[in-house]
């Protein structure tokens, strides 16, 4: 009797019943909800907008920034001076020095109707690189995913889908992950068409030395764009994603013909080509691999939104 019992609890590890893996789906299909954070008070960001919208508060501002699948948004509060002091004082300074004494010129000041001015905007990506398109302007705030700490100056950004490291140096799949949690992230997630087809389609524009051959003992082999990624066969013949997903939850799959191979030797591991399918190799071999850094927040040194901007 109790042989039977340990035979029937080894069955049900390796198949659970069909109402447990879709309670295990479910689970996984909660829609994360990330937070945006405050980062700049009077200052905006002149980065690509994607999505405007006028909002009583920036709780609706950050609701349609997720709709939109923004990174980053400003946002001018609805109490607060439609005037940019900035552009002010620096029309007064033009003015000083341009019109004659004789026949001073008022300082012109920017007014804006309902359909020309909106106090969302939604950016396709985040400021890094030392906040190199900030731009002074007392009507907003700056708001971002990634507050905490800046993405580093190598990082690049994939528009509305996050903030990614292209790592050259070829490493197994396990120094991969390592790598990538000590930079702030992990492995790239890249089940969804959105997510391959982007990554990939950056892969294609890397220079070829970042390449790897079909077979490292062949050199006649054709080179071939291979980044690791958030996928690998935790379980015999189940694939896990880099947030400890199953990847049967989900509806698309890019496998290269042939992959996974039936004879394939554990552990197994996913790799991402220039395009956009996955192929699975032992998880020892080495190859370039791709970091996505995770969000963060609230700022380190958070901003004084109460400060008047004049």
């Amino acid at each position: 009797m109790r042989l039977t019992a340990v035979l029937a609890a080894l069955v049900l590890s390796h198949h659970p019943p069909e109402g447990a893996t879709d309670r295990h789906c479910e689970a996984n299909a909660r829609k994360i909800v990330h937070r945006f954070y405050p980062l700049r008070h009077c200052q905006r960001s002149n980065r690509t907008v994607i999505g405007l919208v006028n909002v009583q508060s920036v709780r609706e501002c950050a609701d349609f920034a997720r709709d939109k699948q923004g990174l980053a948004f400003n946002f001018a509060p609805v109490k607060r001076n439609s005037t940019n002091w900035y552009d002010v004082v620096r029309e007064r300074e033009q003015n000083q020095s341009t019109v004659s004494s004789w026949k001073p010129a008022s300082p012109r000041v920017a007014s804006f109707g309902f359909e020309d001015f909106y106090n969302c905007h939604v950016l396709d990506c985040p400021e890094y690189r030392n906040l190199s398109t900030i731009v002074n302007d007392t009507r907003f705030d700056y708001y971002t995913l990634y507050a905490r700490l800046l993405p580093a100056g190598n990082a690049t950004c994939i528009p509305s889908i996050g903030m990614f490291l292209f790592e050259d140096t070829k490493l197994n799949y396990s120094n991969a992950y390592n790598a990538c949690v000590s930079a702030g992230g992990s492995l790239a997630h890249i089940a969804s068409d959105a997510r391959t087809f982007q990554l990939s389609k950056y892969i294609a524009s890397l220079p070829e030395t970042n390449y790897t051959t079909n077979n490292s003992t062949d050199t006649s082999s054709a080179v071939e764009p291979l980044y690791y990624v958030g996928l690998n066969e935790t379980v015999k013949n189940r694939f896990f994603t880099s947030a400890d997903e199953r990847l049967d939850c989900f509806r698309f799959h890019a496998w290269a013909p042939g992959h996974p191979a039936r004879n394939r030797t554990s552990p197994s591991c996913a790799a991402l080509t220039d395009e956009g399918s996955w192929k699975v190799f032992n998880c020892n071999r080495t190859l370039p691999y791709i970091c996505e850094l995770h969000t963060s927040g609230p700022a380190l040194y958070a901003p004084k939104l109460k400060r008047k901007c004049f």
